[in-house]
Protein backbone atom coordinates (compact mmCIF):
# COMPACT_ATOMS: atom_id res chain seq x y z
CA UNK A 1 0.00 0.00 0.00
CA UNK A 2 1.44 3.48 -1.25
CA UNK A 3 1.34 6.50 1.10
CA UNK A 4 -1.63 7.82 -0.77
CA UNK A 5 -3.88 5.08 -0.36
CA UNK A 6 -2.87 4.99 3.19
CA UNK A 7 -3.83 8.40 3.72
CA UNK A 8 -7.20 7.69 1.62
CA UNK A 9 -7.50 4.79 4.48
CA UNK A 10 -7.12 7.54 7.10
CA UNK A 11 -9.55 9.72 6.06
CA UNK A 12 -11.99 7.07 5.84
CA UNK A 13 -11.78 5.57 8.96
CA UNK A 14 -11.93 9.15 10.73
CA UNK A 15 -8.29 10.73 10.64
CA UNK A 16 -8.16 13.85 10.18
CA UNK A 17 -5.11 15.10 7.95
CA UNK A 18 -3.59 17.59 10.96
CA UNK A 19 -4.40 14.35 12.96
CA UNK A 20 -2.70 11.99 10.36
CA UNK A 21 0.43 14.75 9.98
CA UNK A 22 1.13 14.05 13.80
CA UNK A 23 0.63 9.97 13.90
CA UNK A 24 2.90 9.78 11.35
CA UNK A 25 5.86 11.07 13.31
CA UNK A 26 6.79 7.29 13.26
CA UNK A 27 5.32 3.53 13.81
CA UNK A 28 2.81 3.12 16.79
CA UNK A 29 1.14 -0.16 18.50
CA UNK A 30 -2.47 -0.74 19.64
CA UNK A 31 -2.17 -1.63 23.50
CA UNK A 32 -3.18 -4.75 24.79
CA UNK A 33 -4.36 -6.12 28.69
CA UNK A 34 -3.49 -8.19 31.63
CA UNK A 35 -4.58 -9.76 34.64
CA UNK A 36 -5.22 -7.95 37.56
CA UNK A 37 -3.97 -9.44 41.20
CA UNK A 38 -3.73 -8.54 44.85
CA UNK A 39 -1.04 -6.28 45.28
CA UNK A 40 1.81 -7.69 47.91
CA UNK A 41 1.66 -6.24 51.66
CA UNK A 42 5.27 -7.08 51.58
CA UNK A 43 6.65 -3.89 52.50
CA UNK A 44 4.05 -1.00 52.95
CA UNK A 45 6.50 1.66 53.77
CA UNK A 46 8.28 0.52 50.01
CA UNK A 47 5.51 -0.49 47.98
CA UNK A 48 2.91 2.35 46.93
CA UNK A 49 1.68 0.56 43.57
CA UNK A 50 0.41 -2.13 42.17
CA UNK A 51 2.99 -3.65 39.17
CA UNK A 52 0.30 -5.81 37.54
CA UNK A 53 -0.86 -4.85 34.37
CA UNK A 54 -3.79 -3.25 33.16
CA UNK A 55 -5.90 -2.19 30.30
CA UNK A 56 -4.67 1.27 29.34
CA UNK A 57 -5.54 3.94 26.54
CA UNK A 58 -2.27 4.17 24.07
CA UNK A 59 -0.67 7.31 23.14
CA UNK A 60 1.52 6.78 20.80
CA UNK A 61 2.47 10.88 19.97
CA UNK A 62 -0.62 12.54 19.05
CA UNK A 63 -2.82 11.82 22.85
CA UNK A 64 -4.09 8.64 24.26
CA UNK A 65 -6.51 6.06 21.98
CA UNK A 66 -8.30 3.80 22.60
CA UNK A 67 -6.98 -0.30 22.25
CA UNK A 68 -6.49 -1.79 18.19
CA UNK A 69 -8.42 -0.20 15.69
CA UNK A 70 -8.36 1.49 12.38
CA UNK A 71 -6.12 4.00 13.47
CA UNK A 72 -3.50 2.01 15.12
CA UNK A 73 -3.66 -0.85 12.14
CA UNK A 74 -3.49 2.32 9.39
CA UNK A 75 0.02 4.09 10.36
CA UNK A 76 1.55 0.38 11.22
CA UNK A 77 1.24 0.22 7.77
CA UNK A 78 2.68 3.05 7.08
CA UNK A 79 5.41 2.09 8.89
CA UNK A 80 6.22 -1.18 7.35
CA UNK A 81 5.98 0.88 3.97
CA UNK A 82 9.04 3.20 5.09
CA UNK A 83 6.62 6.24 4.77
CA UNK A 84 7.10 7.59 7.87
CA UNK A 85 10.01 9.85 8.43
CA UNK A 86 10.20 10.82 12.85
CA UNK A 87 10.84 14.70 13.08
CA UNK A 88 13.25 14.94 16.82
CA UNK A 89 14.06 19.02 16.68
CA UNK A 90 11.77 21.56 17.49
CA UNK A 91 9.67 23.14 14.80
CA UNK A 92 10.45 26.85 15.83
CA UNK A 93 12.13 28.06 19.12
CA UNK A 94 11.84 31.56 21.32
CA UNK A 95 13.93 33.19 23.38
CA UNK A 96 12.67 31.04 26.33
CA UNK A 97 15.17 28.19 24.89
CA UNK A 98 18.31 30.18 26.24
CA UNK A 99 17.75 29.19 29.68
CA UNK A 100 15.02 26.76 29.57
CA UNK A 101 16.23 24.77 26.51
CA UNK A 102 13.43 23.15 23.91
CA UNK A 103 11.49 19.82 23.35
CA UNK A 104 11.18 18.34 19.48
CA UNK A 105 7.71 17.23 18.67
CA UNK A 106 6.88 13.79 20.47
CA UNK A 107 7.45 10.94 17.91
CA UNK A 108 5.98 7.22 17.82
CA UNK A 109 8.54 4.36 19.15
CA UNK A 110 6.58 1.04 18.65
CA UNK A 111 6.98 -0.40 21.87
CA UNK A 112 7.28 1.30 25.57
CA UNK A 113 10.72 2.12 25.60
CA UNK A 114 11.32 1.23 29.46
CA UNK A 115 14.77 -0.29 28.88
CA UNK A 116 17.05 1.88 26.89
CA UNK A 117 20.38 1.04 25.99
CA UNK A 118 23.04 3.51 24.09
CA UNK A 119 25.05 1.11 21.04
CA UNK A 120 28.50 2.03 20.33
CA UNK A 121 27.57 2.50 16.76
CA UNK A 122 24.76 5.31 17.83
CA UNK A 123 22.31 3.41 17.74
CA UNK A 124 19.84 2.83 20.72
CA UNK A 125 18.24 -0.73 21.78
CA UNK A 126 14.84 -0.25 23.97
CA UNK A 127 12.76 -2.53 25.15
CA UNK A 128 10.07 -4.29 28.16
CA UNK A 129 6.50 -4.39 26.74
CA UNK A 130 4.85 -6.13 23.18
CA UNK A 131 3.86 -4.16 20.09
CA UNK A 132 0.50 -3.04 21.74
CA UNK A 133 1.99 -1.51 24.99
CA UNK A 134 1.18 -4.52 27.35
CA UNK A 135 3.78 -5.86 30.05
CA UNK A 136 6.41 -8.11 28.96
CA UNK A 137 9.70 -8.27 26.14
CA UNK A 138 9.00 -11.97 25.53
CA UNK A 139 7.88 -11.16 21.72
CA UNK A 140 9.75 -7.94 20.86
CA UNK A 141 12.76 -5.58 21.18
CA UNK A 142 13.07 -2.44 19.03
CA UNK A 143 16.68 -1.22 17.48
CA UNK A 144 15.83 3.41 16.97
CA UNK A 145 18.43 5.09 14.90
CA UNK A 146 18.22 8.76 15.64
CA UNK A 147 21.11 9.74 12.78
CA UNK A 148 18.54 7.83 9.99
CA UNK A 149 19.03 8.84 6.73
CA UNK A 150 16.49 7.30 4.26
CA UNK A 151 18.27 8.46 1.40
CA UNK A 152 21.86 6.68 2.58
CA UNK A 153 22.14 3.67 0.38
CA UNK A 154 21.16 0.69 2.18
CA UNK A 155 19.46 2.96 4.58
CA UNK A 156 16.45 0.67 6.64
CA UNK A 157 12.61 1.19 5.60
CA UNK A 158 12.66 3.31 8.60
CA UNK A 159 14.32 4.47 12.31
CA UNK A 160 12.77 1.76 14.07
CA UNK A 161 13.54 -1.74 13.41
CA UNK A 162 10.36 -3.86 15.64
CA UNK A 163 12.33 -7.34 15.75
CA UNK A 164 11.48 -10.42 17.54
CA UNK A 165 12.60 -12.04 20.15
CA UNK A 166 13.11 -15.47 20.21
CA UNK A 167 15.14 -16.74 23.26
CA UNK A 168 12.36 -17.64 25.08
CA UNK A 169 13.39 -15.27 28.23
CA UNK A 170 10.98 -12.13 28.58
CA UNK A 171 13.35 -9.37 29.64
CA UNK A 172 10.92 -7.33 31.20
CA UNK A 173 12.41 -5.41 33.87
CA UNK A 174 15.58 -6.62 34.02
CA UNK A 175 19.11 -5.69 34.44
CA UNK A 176 20.76 -4.46 31.15
CA UNK A 177 24.38 -2.86 30.02
CA UNK A 178 27.04 -2.76 27.00
CA UNK A 179 29.37 -5.56 28.01
CA UNK A 180 32.97 -3.51 27.59
CA UNK A 181 35.05 -6.79 26.22
CA UNK A 182 32.65 -6.92 23.00
CA UNK A 183 30.13 -4.34 23.16
CA UNK A 184 27.05 -6.36 23.04
CA UNK A 185 24.39 -5.54 25.14
CA UNK A 186 24.42 -7.87 28.50
CA UNK A 187 20.98 -8.33 30.28
CA UNK A 188 20.38 -10.80 33.54
CA UNK A 189 17.08 -11.57 35.22
CA UNK A 190 13.72 -10.46 33.71
CA UNK A 191 10.18 -11.85 34.26
CA UNK A 192 8.53 -15.06 34.57
CA UNK A 193 4.66 -16.21 34.65
CA UNK A 194 3.68 -18.49 36.82
CA UNK A 195 -0.11 -20.09 37.16
CA UNK A 196 -0.99 -17.31 34.56
CA UNK A 197 0.54 -14.37 36.90
CA UNK A 198 3.17 -12.16 36.01
CA UNK A 199 6.54 -10.48 37.41
CA UNK A 200 8.23 -13.73 38.97
CA UNK A 201 11.64 -13.65 38.32
CA UNK A 202 14.40 -15.44 36.02
CA UNK A 203 17.84 -16.05 36.34
CA UNK A 204 18.39 -16.29 32.45
CA UNK A 205 21.31 -14.48 30.76
CA UNK A 206 21.13 -12.77 27.38
CA UNK A 207 23.31 -10.78 24.77
CA UNK A 208 21.88 -8.48 21.55
CA UNK A 209 24.65 -8.06 19.59
CA UNK A 210 24.50 -4.89 17.55
CA UNK A 211 26.50 -6.40 14.19
CA UNK A 212 23.42 -8.37 13.37
CA UNK A 213 20.74 -6.85 15.73
CA UNK A 214 20.55 -10.47 17.08
CA UNK A 215 19.33 -11.67 20.61
CA UNK A 216 20.88 -14.64 22.20
CA UNK A 217 20.20 -16.53 25.59
CA UNK A 218 23.42 -17.89 27.24
CA UNK A 219 23.14 -21.66 28.17
CA UNK A 220 24.78 -20.48 31.76
CA UNK A 221 22.74 -18.73 34.10
CA UNK A 222 22.84 -16.65 37.36
CA UNK A 223 22.63 -19.22 40.25
CA UNK A 224 19.75 -16.52 41.76
CA UNK A 225 16.93 -15.47 39.61
CA UNK A 226 16.46 -11.59 39.57
CA UNK A 227 13.62 -9.00 38.89
CA UNK A 228 14.63 -5.53 39.19
CA UNK A 229 18.74 -6.28 39.54
CA UNK A 230 21.17 -3.58 38.93
CA UNK A 231 24.06 -4.82 37.03
CA UNK A 232 27.29 -2.51 37.43
CA UNK A 233 30.93 -2.94 35.49
CA UNK A 234 33.95 -2.93 37.87
CA UNK A 235 37.50 -1.68 36.77
CA UNK A 236 38.54 -5.34 35.63
CA UNK A 237 35.06 -5.36 32.86
CA UNK A 238 33.78 -7.96 34.60
CA UNK A 239 30.05 -7.37 35.48
CA UNK A 240 28.47 -7.59 39.32
CA UNK A 241 24.78 -7.78 39.17
CA UNK A 242 22.53 -7.42 43.13
CA UNK A 243 19.40 -6.94 44.46
CA UNK A 244 16.29 -7.96 42.88
CA UNK A 245 13.39 -10.13 43.49
CA UNK A 246 12.89 -13.93 43.12
CA UNK A 247 9.27 -14.75 43.81
CA UNK A 248 6.38 -12.42 44.39
CA UNK A 249 3.57 -12.16 46.68
CA UNK A 250 0.06 -13.69 45.60
CA UNK A 251 -2.30 -13.92 47.62
CA UNK A 252 -3.99 -16.77 45.71
CA UNK A 253 -7.75 -17.95 44.64
CA UNK A 254 -9.37 -21.01 44.76
CA UNK A 255 -8.03 -22.34 41.80
CA UNK A 256 -4.02 -20.76 41.95
CA UNK A 257 -1.91 -21.45 44.88
CA UNK A 258 -0.51 -18.55 46.63
CA UNK A 259 3.21 -17.54 46.73
CA UNK A 260 5.41 -15.59 49.05
CA UNK A 261 7.70 -12.87 48.31
CA UNK A 262 11.72 -14.05 48.29
CA UNK A 263 14.76 -11.88 47.33
CA UNK A 264 17.96 -12.39 45.73
CA UNK A 265 20.60 -10.79 48.85
CA UNK A 266 23.77 -12.37 47.45
CA UNK A 267 25.17 -10.41 44.46
CA UNK A 268 26.83 -12.43 41.41
CA UNK A 269 29.94 -11.66 39.38
CA UNK A 270 30.05 -12.35 35.15
CA UNK A 271 33.28 -12.76 34.19
CA UNK A 272 33.57 -12.75 30.34
CA UNK A 273 34.94 -15.63 28.89
CA UNK A 274 34.52 -17.71 32.16
CA UNK A 275 30.67 -17.26 33.14
CA UNK A 276 29.52 -16.23 36.65
CA UNK A 277 31.06 -16.65 39.90
CA UNK A 278 28.38 -16.32 42.94
CA UNK A 279 30.21 -13.60 45.62
CA UNK A 280 28.80 -15.63 48.64
CA UNK A 281 30.84 -13.75 51.23
CA UNK A 282 28.91 -10.46 50.15
CA UNK A 283 25.26 -11.48 51.21
CA UNK A 284 23.11 -8.99 52.59
CA UNK A 285 19.92 -8.68 53.01
CA UNK A 286 20.35 -4.85 54.81
CA UNK A 287 21.26 -3.92 51.31
CA UNK A 288 19.79 -5.53 48.78
CA UNK A 289 17.02 -7.14 50.88
CA UNK A 290 13.33 -6.70 51.73
CA UNK A 291 13.63 -3.74 53.82
CA UNK A 292 12.40 -0.56 52.97
CA UNK A 293 12.15 -2.44 49.10
CA UNK A 294 15.80 -2.37 48.76
CA UNK A 295 16.30 -4.88 46.41
CA UNK A 296 14.00 -2.53 43.61
CA UNK A 297 17.24 -1.66 41.27
CA UNK A 298 19.70 -1.04 43.67
CA UNK A 299 21.47 2.47 43.10
CA UNK A 300 25.38 1.35 43.03
CA UNK A 301 27.69 2.58 41.82
CA UNK A 302 31.89 1.77 41.24
CA UNK A 303 33.87 4.23 43.36
CA UNK A 304 37.40 5.28 42.96
CA UNK A 305 38.46 2.68 45.55
CA UNK A 306 37.40 -0.39 43.40
CA UNK A 307 34.53 -1.13 45.20
CA UNK A 308 31.02 -0.82 44.27
CA UNK A 309 28.77 1.97 46.61
CA UNK A 310 25.05 0.70 47.53
CA UNK A 311 22.77 3.48 48.74
CA UNK A 312 19.78 2.11 50.27
CA UNK A 313 16.55 3.56 50.10
CA UNK A 314 16.50 3.88 53.93
CA UNK A 315 19.60 6.09 53.57
CA UNK A 316 22.33 3.72 54.57
CA UNK A 317 25.25 3.17 52.72
CA UNK A 318 27.20 -0.11 51.82
CA UNK A 319 30.78 -1.53 50.44
CA UNK A 320 30.59 -4.20 48.29
CA UNK A 321 34.46 -5.66 47.43
CA UNK A 322 33.71 -8.16 44.56
CA UNK A 323 37.35 -9.67 44.72
CA UNK A 324 37.28 -13.69 45.29
CA UNK A 325 34.11 -14.73 47.80
CA UNK A 326 33.04 -11.19 47.89
CA UNK A 327 32.64 -9.38 51.07
CA UNK A 328 30.24 -6.41 51.76
CA UNK A 329 30.31 -3.21 54.85
CA UNK A 330 28.51 -0.67 56.44
CA UNK A 331 29.91 2.71 55.98
CA UNK A 332 29.41 5.61 58.07
CA UNK A 333 26.47 8.58 57.49
CA UNK A 334 22.40 7.99 56.66
CA UNK A 335 20.59 10.15 54.72
CA UNK A 336 16.73 10.41 54.81
CA UNK A 337 14.95 7.82 53.96
CA UNK A 338 13.36 7.54 50.37
CA UNK A 339 11.28 5.61 48.36
CA UNK A 340 13.14 3.26 45.65
CA UNK A 341 11.22 5.41 42.70
CA UNK A 342 13.29 8.26 43.84
CA UNK A 343 16.83 9.00 41.13
CA UNK A 344 20.23 8.82 41.72
CA UNK A 345 23.08 9.72 39.71
CA UNK A 346 27.07 10.33 39.31
CA UNK A 347 27.70 13.24 38.03
CA UNK A 348 31.70 13.76 38.40
CA UNK A 349 34.30 10.93 39.99
CA UNK A 350 33.04 9.63 43.11
CA UNK A 351 30.35 12.36 43.62
CA UNK A 352 26.90 11.48 43.77
CA UNK A 353 23.36 13.86 43.69
CA UNK A 354 20.65 11.64 45.54
CA UNK A 355 17.03 12.87 45.46
CA UNK A 356 15.70 11.72 48.73
CA UNK A 357 11.61 11.29 49.47
CA UNK A 358 10.30 14.04 47.87
CA UNK A 359 12.40 17.35 47.04
CA UNK A 360 15.45 16.68 49.03
CA UNK A 361 18.80 16.82 47.17
CA UNK A 362 21.69 14.74 49.00
CA UNK A 363 25.45 15.51 47.73
CA UNK A 364 27.56 12.10 48.52
CA UNK A 365 31.40 12.09 48.09
CA UNK A 366 32.91 9.18 47.68
CA UNK A 367 36.48 9.64 47.06
CA UNK A 368 37.48 8.96 50.71
CA UNK A 369 37.16 6.13 53.20
CA UNK A 370 33.71 7.35 54.00
CA UNK A 371 31.04 9.33 52.35
CA UNK A 372 31.00 12.83 53.24
CA UNK A 373 27.29 14.24 52.86
CA UNK A 374 26.02 17.89 52.10
CA UNK A 375 22.27 18.57 51.56
CA UNK A 376 21.99 21.17 48.45
CA UNK A 377 18.93 23.15 47.46
CA UNK A 378 15.80 21.30 47.05
CA UNK A 379 14.06 20.46 43.65
CA UNK A 380 11.02 22.33 42.53
CA UNK A 381 8.58 19.63 43.66
CA UNK A 382 8.53 15.73 44.07
CA UNK A 383 8.92 13.81 41.55
CA UNK A 384 8.46 9.58 41.72
CA UNK A 385 9.59 7.87 38.74
CA UNK A 386 11.60 11.28 37.68
CA UNK A 387 14.74 10.78 36.00
CA UNK A 388 18.41 12.30 36.26
CA UNK A 389 20.45 13.00 33.26
CA UNK A 390 24.37 14.21 33.83
CA UNK A 391 24.94 16.74 30.27
CA UNK A 392 27.76 17.21 28.59
CA UNK A 393 28.63 20.33 30.57
CA UNK A 394 28.35 19.00 34.04
CA UNK A 395 25.03 20.01 34.75
CA UNK A 396 22.36 17.19 35.62
CA UNK A 397 18.78 17.96 33.92
CA UNK A 398 16.15 16.29 35.93
CA UNK A 399 12.44 15.14 34.61
CA UNK A 400 9.30 13.24 34.63
CA UNK A 401 7.57 11.58 37.24
CA UNK A 402 4.78 12.61 39.31
CA UNK A 403 3.94 14.15 42.85
CA UNK A 404 1.96 10.42 43.69
CA UNK A 405 3.53 7.17 42.18
CA UNK A 406 1.89 6.99 38.51
CA UNK A 407 -0.65 9.38 38.63
CA UNK A 408 -1.77 11.50 35.38
CA UNK A 409 -3.42 13.78 37.49
CA UNK A 410 -0.65 15.20 38.94
CA UNK A 411 2.40 14.11 36.38
CA UNK A 412 4.62 16.81 36.42
CA UNK A 413 5.78 18.01 32.84
CA UNK A 414 7.66 20.77 33.76
CA UNK A 415 12.24 19.92 33.90
CA UNK A 416 14.86 21.36 35.79
CA UNK A 417 18.40 21.78 35.77
CA UNK A 418 20.94 21.33 38.55
CA UNK A 419 24.25 23.23 37.98
CA UNK A 420 27.17 21.44 40.45
CA UNK A 421 29.21 24.80 40.55
CA UNK A 422 26.22 27.19 41.86
CA UNK A 423 24.31 23.96 43.76
CA UNK A 424 21.15 25.64 42.39
CA UNK A 425 18.18 24.42 40.27
CA UNK A 426 17.00 26.53 37.27
CA UNK A 427 13.32 25.88 35.89
CA UNK A 428 13.60 24.43 31.99
CA UNK A 429 11.56 23.61 29.32
CA UNK A 430 7.89 21.80 29.93
CA UNK A 431 6.77 18.40 28.07
CA UNK A 432 3.71 17.24 26.56
CA UNK A 433 4.08 13.67 27.40
CA UNK A 434 3.75 12.68 30.87
CA UNK A 435 6.93 10.51 32.09
CA UNK A 436 5.52 8.18 34.77
CA UNK A 437 6.38 4.67 36.41
CA UNK A 438 8.26 3.18 33.82
CA UNK A 439 9.46 6.19 31.65
CA UNK A 440 12.83 6.64 30.41
CA UNK A 441 15.57 9.34 29.74
CA UNK A 442 19.26 8.69 28.30
CA UNK A 443 21.70 11.04 26.85
CA UNK A 444 22.24 10.43 22.98
CA UNK A 445 25.77 11.13 21.50
CA UNK A 446 23.99 14.67 19.72
CA UNK A 447 24.06 15.92 23.38
CA UNK A 448 20.14 16.19 23.48
CA UNK A 449 18.42 13.83 25.83
CA UNK A 450 15.91 11.28 24.71
CA UNK A 451 12.96 10.87 27.05
CA UNK A 452 10.12 8.26 26.63
CA UNK A 453 8.15 5.96 27.81
CA UNK A 454 5.63 5.41 30.65
CA UNK A 455 2.90 3.03 31.35
CA UNK A 456 2.57 -1.11 31.93
CA UNK A 457 0.76 -0.85 34.06
CA UNK A 458 -1.20 2.54 32.83
CA UNK A 459 -2.65 4.97 33.19
CA UNK A 460 -1.52 5.46 29.76
CA UNK A 461 0.95 3.59 27.79
CA UNK A 462 3.57 5.38 26.33
CA UNK A 463 4.66 4.47 23.14
CA UNK A 464 6.38 7.70 22.34
CA UNK A 465 9.21 9.87 23.45
CA UNK A 466 10.47 13.08 22.77
CA UNK A 467 13.62 14.58 22.01
CA UNK A 468 14.96 17.45 24.78
CA UNK A 469 17.54 20.28 23.53
CA UNK A 470 19.28 21.68 26.69
CA UNK A 471 20.04 25.47 26.56
CA UNK A 472 23.53 24.86 25.59
CA UNK A 473 22.08 24.69 21.80
CA UNK A 474 20.56 27.74 22.07
CA UNK A 475 21.94 31.33 21.17
CA UNK A 476 20.12 34.59 23.38
CA UNK A 477 17.19 35.44 20.65
CA UNK A 478 16.38 31.81 19.85
CA UNK A 479 18.41 30.41 17.33
CA UNK A 480 20.15 27.48 17.64
CA UNK A 481 23.97 28.19 18.21
CA UNK A 482 27.03 26.99 16.40
CA UNK A 483 28.36 23.55 17.86
CA UNK A 484 31.98 22.31 17.15
CA UNK A 485 32.13 19.90 14.61
CA UNK A 486 34.94 16.80 15.61
CA UNK A 487 35.33 15.39 12.15
CA UNK A 488 37.49 11.86 13.64
CA UNK A 489 39.18 10.61 16.37
CA UNK A 490 41.95 8.58 16.46
CA UNK A 491 42.66 5.88 17.63
CA UNK A 492 39.15 4.92 18.64
CA UNK A 493 40.32 2.14 20.98
CA UNK A 494 43.08 3.17 23.66
CA UNK A 495 43.99 2.60 27.38
CA UNK A 496 44.52 4.40 30.33
CA UNK A 497 47.04 7.12 30.24
CA UNK A 498 47.19 6.97 26.72
CA UNK A 499 46.78 9.78 24.15
CA UNK A 500 45.04 10.28 21.32
CA UNK A 501 43.13 12.70 19.08
CA UNK A 502 40.06 14.69 17.76
CA UNK A 503 40.35 16.27 14.37
CA UNK A 504 38.02 19.43 14.43
CA UNK A 505 36.35 20.16 11.28
CA UNK A 506 36.37 24.16 11.64
CA UNK A 507 39.53 25.30 13.51
CA UNK A 508 37.64 27.00 16.64
CA UNK A 509 39.34 27.36 20.76
CA UNK A 510 38.16 24.06 22.27
CA UNK A 511 37.31 24.88 26.04
CA UNK A 512 36.51 21.50 27.12
CA UNK A 513 37.01 17.99 26.62
CA UNK A 514 34.47 15.18 28.18
CA UNK A 515 33.82 11.93 28.29
CA UNK A 516 30.51 10.37 29.27
CA UNK A 517 29.76 6.57 29.41
CA UNK A 518 27.14 5.31 27.04
CA UNK A 519 23.97 5.68 28.47
CA UNK A 520 22.09 2.24 29.79
CA UNK A 521 18.65 3.42 31.74
CA UNK A 522 15.59 1.58 33.30
CA UNK A 523 13.71 2.75 36.22
CA UNK A 524 14.69 5.84 36.67
CA UNK A 525 18.52 5.43 37.34
CA UNK A 526 21.46 4.97 34.79
CA UNK A 527 23.44 2.71 35.84
CA UNK A 528 26.33 3.14 34.12
CA UNK A 529 26.77 6.75 33.37
CA UNK A 530 29.90 8.94 34.95
CA UNK A 531 31.31 11.90 33.12
CA UNK A 532 34.74 13.04 33.66
CA UNK A 533 36.52 16.42 32.06
CA UNK A 534 40.81 15.39 30.23
CA UNK A 535 43.30 17.83 29.87
CA UNK A 536 44.21 18.51 26.25
CA UNK A 537 46.34 20.42 24.14
CA UNK A 538 45.17 22.72 21.00
CA UNK A 539 47.35 23.10 17.56
CA UNK A 540 45.33 24.49 14.89
CA UNK A 541 42.15 21.89 14.65
CA UNK A 542 44.43 18.91 15.87
CA UNK A 543 42.97 18.40 19.95
CA UNK A 544 45.56 16.02 21.57
CA UNK A 545 43.89 14.57 24.91
CA UNK A 546 45.36 12.36 27.63
CA UNK A 547 42.27 9.40 28.50
CA UNK A 548 41.87 9.11 32.33
CA UNK A 549 44.17 7.63 34.35
CA UNK A 550 42.74 5.56 36.90
CA UNK A 551 40.08 2.47 35.66
CA UNK A 552 38.31 2.56 39.21
CA UNK A 553 37.13 6.24 38.02
CA UNK A 554 36.44 5.49 34.35
CA UNK A 555 36.17 1.44 33.93
CA UNK A 556 36.58 -0.10 30.90
CA UNK A 557 34.02 0.14 27.97
CA UNK A 558 32.11 2.51 25.77
CA UNK A 559 32.34 6.37 25.87
CA UNK A 560 31.29 9.46 24.87
CA UNK A 561 33.88 12.24 23.70
CA UNK A 562 32.51 15.79 23.52
CA UNK A 563 34.66 18.83 22.86
CA UNK A 564 32.96 22.09 24.12
CA UNK A 565 33.68 25.74 23.35
CA UNK A 566 32.02 28.75 24.19
CA UNK A 567 29.13 30.61 22.41
CA UNK A 568 30.49 33.95 20.91
CA UNK A 569 26.45 35.34 21.25
CA UNK A 570 26.30 34.41 24.50
CA UNK A 571 24.96 36.98 27.10
CA UNK A 572 27.46 38.83 29.33
CA UNK A 573 28.81 37.23 31.83
CA UNK A 574 27.80 33.71 30.60
CA UNK A 575 30.60 31.08 30.23
CA UNK A 576 28.22 28.83 29.01
CA UNK A 577 29.88 25.79 26.38
CA UNK A 578 28.43 24.39 23.60
CA UNK A 579 29.07 20.76 22.99
CA UNK A 580 30.03 19.37 19.95
CA UNK A 581 28.17 15.93 18.56
CA UNK A 582 30.02 13.05 20.13
CA UNK A 583 31.93 10.67 18.76
CA UNK A 584 32.20 7.12 20.97
CA UNK A 585 35.43 5.74 21.49
CA UNK A 586 36.63 2.50 23.77
CA UNK A 587 38.93 2.42 26.91
CA UNK A 588 40.06 -1.05 27.56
Amino acid sequence: MHLRELMMSASRNGVSRNTFSVLALAALAACGGGESVTVSPEDPAAMDIAEDDVEAPVDFGSGPVAAAGAVTETIKALAAAGELNASYKPQSTTRAAYTAGAFGPAFAWPIIPLHMVQLPDGRVLAYGSDDKGAQGAKLHYSVWDPNWNPSAPGADASAFQLLSNTTGTDLFCNTQLVLPSNGQVFMAGGDRIVNGIRNYAVADTNFFNPADNSLRKEPGSMAYRRWYGTAITTQRGEVVVMGGRDDRYYAGTSTKPATAATYSPIPEIYVPGSGWRTLWGARSDAAFGEIKGNWWYPKSFLTPNGKILTITNDGYFYSLDPAGSGSITKLNGKLQGTNYNTTSVMYAPGKILSIRNTTQAALIDVNGAQPVIRITAPTSTGRKWGFSTVLPDGTVWLNGGSRNANTLADAVYTSELWNPATEKWTMTATATKPRLYHGNSMLLPSGAVVTGGGGAPGPVRGLNAEVYFPPYFFNPDGTWATQPVIDSVSPRNFGWSDTFTLQMGTWATIDKVVMIRTGSSTHSFSNEQRRMELPFTQTGRTVTITAPARATEMPPGYYMVFALKKNPRALAGDTRLVPSEAKIVKLS
